[in-house]
């Protein structure tokens, strides 16, 4: 029998997902009677540990056996990096399986079969059909998503899961997953309550995902890797370590990848974003890996294959002329390259704002400076009870000190943000919403995107700003 974590005794309960429960606004609302039951699960909280879910995985016949994972975990990038490892497996041929978290418009979307989400019949049926196993081990919302994903994705005969742990690593419930290959992001403030206070204690708890004989990637920051190679030795497992194995050189129009014993070339710059070139690194390093021990295999033209990589809301443009950008940065180390991003990207008219988030989620001072370079800062509390509050953003005004900047507003909901700018933008502005993935999700369902794929390619901004 498989060695089980012990459980916290008695378990740790924290807070839940903001954007999960049976009884809030769309488009944190669920659709069906057994997405109801399975949202309702969130009042238990997030309680750490691996009984629970390998308890539903059991009675499940364990589909996790089954599957070829690979699983990211980092304080930000995860979601990223494992949908590139998805689109470039995909673009070699495989089927592969895509679990990522949260959802933004519809709690299906957190698992796609080759880039698509799930049947959401098949999806409901599955949720109700683990009723019981749910309330015999007590589960919480995650750990049944998650059991139910691996089960679909098992039915669907992938040949790889593609996986983004939750919180942490060592008791989030994608650790009793078998990994085939663990990659690791970065580290940063987020979730302390729960993960701990300090960087280094953060990590440990991501580098509980490792497991002997599995090889690890890691792109962390350099003054990490000391911690994170003396786990790997621990745990048993080859390290990879991105900035000592590979060098980045870049070009014009697009970057290339050199490694000890091969290249790739021609890779897309990705609107300039020094992180998201880091993922697809850190990606093709570990696919590369896999390739050269007949695990996967990746296209003959990864760079080619990236240009179509769909990331909803990750600076992703979903509105032109103007356009809008929403990203659903929501920590400090998010929060600071999204707006550098932003302002670095050409602009000929103005730099508009809007931002939001929840009320547990601290903002750097660093942000001040960076928001007072735009032209216009608006700040919108989300449809949700852990937002922050007008008066929680007028209290974030005064600390950001954004009475410096030219335009500058708090108004009491995201509508009433959309409905000043929906007919003051020029065409040459561009506006950037970010502070929350509940924010972005708010700020697409009230531009009527009622699915994620309606956004993949940009639409004009004249109806749907002004309607």
């Amino acid at each position: 029998m498989t060695p089980r974590e012990p459980e916290p005794t008695p378990p740790t309960v924290y807070v839940g997902e903001p954007g999960i429960g049976p009884d809030l606004a769309a488009p944190f609302t669920a659709e069906d009677e057994a997405t109801r039951w399975l949202f309702a699960l969130n009042r238990k909280g997030i309680r750490p540990g691996l009984l629970r879910v390998q308890g539903l995985l059991d009675d499940l016949g364990n589909p996790e056996r089954r599957l070829t994972t690979l699983v990211t975990a980092g304080t930000n990038g995860k979601g990223s990096t494992t949908r590139i490892l998805a689109h470039l497996l995909q673009a070699a041929g495989l089927r592969v399986a895509t679990y990522t978290s949260p959802h933004l418009l519809r709690v299906y979307e957190r698992l796609h079969i080759d880039d698509r989400p799930v049947d959401p019949a098949l999806f409901a049926a599955r949720v109700e059909a683990m009723r019981d196993s749910v309330d015999r081990h007590q589960a919480s919302w995650f750990e049944t998503l998650t059991a139910v994903s691996v089960q679909i994705a098992a039915e669907s005969g992938v040949d790889v899961l593609c996986c983004e742990t939750g919180l942490g690593g060592r008791l989030d419930a994608t650790n009793a997953l078998p990994a085939t290959a663990t990659l690791l992001t970065t580290v940063d403030l987020d979730h302390q309550h729960i993960l701990g206070e300090t960087r280094e204690e953060i990590l440990a708890e991501k580098l509980g995902l490792l497991k002997s004989g599995t090889p690890f990637f890691s792109a962390l920051a350099p003054e990490f890797n000391a911690q994170a190679f003396e786990a790997a030795v621990a745990a048993g497992c080859p390290a990879h370590f991105l900035d000592e194995i590979t060098r980045i050189e870049m070009g014009a129009e697009s970057w290339r990848l050199v490694l000890r014993d091969r290249t790739f070339d021609d890779l897309p710059l990705m609107s300039g974003s020094v992180v998201m070139r880091r993922n697809i690194a850190l990606a093709l390093l570990c696919l590369d890996h896999l390739e050269q021990h007949g695990v996967v295999s990746l296209p003959d033209d990864p760079g080619g294959a990236l240009r179509n990589l769909f990331l909803p809301g990750r600076y992703q443009t979903v509105l032109t002329a103007p356009d809008v950008v929403v990203d659903t940065g929501h920590n400090a180390q998010a929060l600071l390259g999204t707006l550098h991003t932003f302002l670095a990207r050409p602009v000929t008219g103005r730099r508009v704002v809007i931002f939001g988030g929840m009320h547990d989620k601290p903002v750097p001072p660093e942000l001040g400076p960076l928001l007072q370079r735009c032209d216009a800062v608006t700040l919108a509390p989300v449809s949700l009870p852990r937002s922050r509050t007008v008066d929680d953003l007028r209290e974030l005004w005064d600390f950001l000190e954004l009475g410096a900047v030219a335009e500058h507003s708090i108004v009491d909901s995201v509508a009433e943000a959309l409905a000043y700018w929906g007919p003051a933008l020029e065409p040459d502005d561009t506006l950037l919403a970010t502070g929350s993935c509940f924010l972005v999700a708010e700020m697409l369902h009230r531009l009527g995107v009622r699915d994620l794929d309606e956004t993949r390619i940009p639409r004009p901004a004249a109806s749907a700003l002004r309607s």
